[in-house]
């Protein structure tokens, strides 16, 4: 059966933000040009265009990166999401197990500082949108807010309200570290930890 036109534009989507996160990778953000975007792409410029502008195409290589890197920690368990959180909180304290939880931005982060600290900087200037503040937002405050649930060291009546503290912390220790010259990985997990635990106030820890 013939794709779709949805299912082409995807496809060409996709195409297109592969080229452009090989390009960021290998010759750096500054370097990148939406030209050689659409050669690696094999696409014209309006095409790579209509996906977005370099600064937006950042923004949607990193959302689709920071997706896949979660979705992925569920994969590997092969257990439903919901399962997987409440794996994933059966070991240590409260905040090492939320640290353990945002392992995998953080490893994005840190694996590509420079382009993380590009991808900071448009999204603080408010000149795209990102998903980090929508749907991926949504998905993993409630990530945060099974794990310290799941023990019964928050309550019901103020899970909803920690969650969104320790998803907004967790988000501004990331762009604060995005700002430095190199970013540790293990340095931004103590920092994570450290006010993970002011206020995710567990007995157990």
């Amino acid at each position: 059966m013939p794709a779709t036109r949805a299912e082409t534009k995807r496809a060409t989507q996709a195409r297109v933000l592969d080229a452009a996160e090989r390009l960021f990778e290998d010759e750096g953000f500054a370097a990148t040009t939406v030209r050689g975007i659409a050669d690696a792409a094999q696409v014209s410029v309006g095409t790579v265009m209509a996906v977005g502008d370099k600064q937006a195409l950042l923004v949607s290589v990193f959302d689709r990166s920071i997706e896949a890197e979660h979705n992925k920690r569920v994969a590997d368990r092969g257990v439903p999401r919901a399962t997987a959180i409440s794996a994933a909180g059966r070991s240590g304290a409260c905040p090492d197990r939320l640290v353990a939880l945002t392992a995998p931005f953080v490893s994005l982060f840190t694996r590509h500082d420079d382009l993380a600290r590009v991808y900071a900087s448009i999204l603080v200037s408010g000149g795209h949108d990102s998903r980090l503040f929508a749907d991926l937002a949504t998905g993993l405050t409630q990530e945060f807010r099974a794990v310290i649930t799941e023990r019964g060291c928050t309550s019901s009546d103020e899970a909803a309200a920690k969650a969104g503290a320790l998803y907004f912390t967790y988000v501004g220790l990331l762009f604060t570290a995005s700002a430095r010259r190199t970013v540790d990985a293990a340095a931004l997990s103590t920092d994570l930890r450290g006010a993970f635990a002011a206020i995710c106030a567990c007995k157990e820890h």
